[in-house]
């Protein structure tokens, strides 16, 4: 997109599977560092990718994972060292303190978390693109000393490929897949890391609901959900589907999203449904409910995931679901990739003139 309107742009990474696959107007630049250990590779192209883009005399470094320095900064994972505390709050107090202990001994976890601060130091103008408010929240509380130029985006949808123009078609192939009844319910859940995501509160919700099936998708162990759903006597209505290349036929023949989640910066998959107008059943930890304020496309469990919350969620969707169907679909309006794009344009052109008012002013 950017290339199209005349940018020149260079992505500056360490491997390209498919030059052919790169856009035309779009030049690729290749890093050499080590491979092994991964501590080294992870510190040594911070600098390197840092280092080309001085050399380069480009306008605007744009960087999008853990950076040594950036005009623009868009840490998709949010803070480093509050994701890796976030993550493990489905544990319980003794096994999250233990793993906290030994994560930070990992040569890799002490670079990250390293970067993690090293970049505000480095680049104390840098704009940080931030997905959601619990972005922002997490890296104030983290780094209190630091002055931070926010420029809040949510990720953005492809709303020409999730969509709600077939619904009928996919709620069909979802039973059928299934062997679901008619008249019963289906709700979605999908992610990878099945245990910070909140599976084990959406399998018991569902056991406490009379009509409700769940199908599960995503990379992740099943083997102690798949014994949970069999002591809940619900085995029967929840299938496990594995790993999906086609996520939108699930969200858009479904009934429901439910992603109980402890931690999500900003879940796409949420915001995907919501573009297909499936209600969304998710937690205050998702960034994306930041969007559903106001709206009745679906329920924002404000607390930690409690079951039984969910099921009463569940049943509300259920009662009034074509009321909650609109409400998600009149959402989608703010969910255009197109307009994420053209906020990302317009950010990174502030930060070139910012970039080039700095380096005029030294001059």
């Amino acid at each position: 997109s950017l290339s199209a309107l005349g940018h020149r742009v260079t992505i500056i990474c360490l491997r390209c599977s498919d030059r052919a696959a790169v856009p035309e107007g779009v030049s690729v630049e290749l890093l050499s560092v080590p491979n092994f250990p991964r501590w080294l590779r992870e510190l040594r192209f911070a600098q390197e990718a840092a280092a080309a883009h001085r050399r380069s005399g480009r306008d605007v470094l744009y960087a999008v994972r853990h950076a040594y320095e950036a005009d623009v900064y868009q840490p998709h994972g949010g803070c480093f060292r509050m994701a890796k505390r976030r993550a493990l709050m489905h544990r319980s107090p003794v096994v999250r303190a233990l793993r906290l202990a030994v994560g930070r001994l990992r040569p890799t976890v002490q670079v990250l978390q390293w970067l993690d601060r090293e970049v505000f130091r480095r680049s104390p103008d840098v704009t940080l693109v931030s997905l959601s408010a619990q972005v922002e929240d997490d890296f104030r509380a983290m780094y209190p000393d630091v002055r931070f130029y926010f420029r809040r985006l949510y990720n953005g949808v492809d709303t020409d490929l999730f969509h709600d123009g077939d619904r009928e078609e996919r709620m069909s192939e979802l039973h059928a897949r299934w062997n679901i009844g008619s008249g019963e319910r289906v709700a979605v859940f999908l992610a990878h890391r099945f245990g910070p995501k909140g599976l084990a509160h959406a399998v018991t919700a569902v056991a406490s609901t009379s009509n409700w099936h769940l199908v599960v998708a995503g990379r992740s162990g099943v083997g102690v959900f798949e014994r949970q759903a069999k002591q809940l006597g619900v085995a029967p209505r929840v299938h496990f589907a594995g790993p999906v290349s086609d996520s939108r036929a699930l969200l858009a023949g479904a009934d429901a999203l439910v992603l109980p989640t402890y931690h999500d910066v900003c879940a796409l998959v949420v915001l995907e449904a919501l573009a297909c107008g499936t209600p969304v059943v998710t937690t205050r930890q998702s960034g994306s409910a930041d969007l559903m304020r106001g709206s009745k496309g679906g329920r924002v469990l404000d607390g930690p995931p409690q079951d039984s919350e969910i099921a009463v969620a569940l049943a509300d969707i259920a009662s009034e679901w074509e009321a909650y169907h609109e409400a998600a679909l009149e959402l989608r309006s703010q969910l255009s990739w197109n307009d994420h794009f053209t906020q990302i344009e317009a950010v990174l052109m502030e930060a070139a003139v910012s970039r080039r008012d700095r380096v005029a002013a030294v001059e």
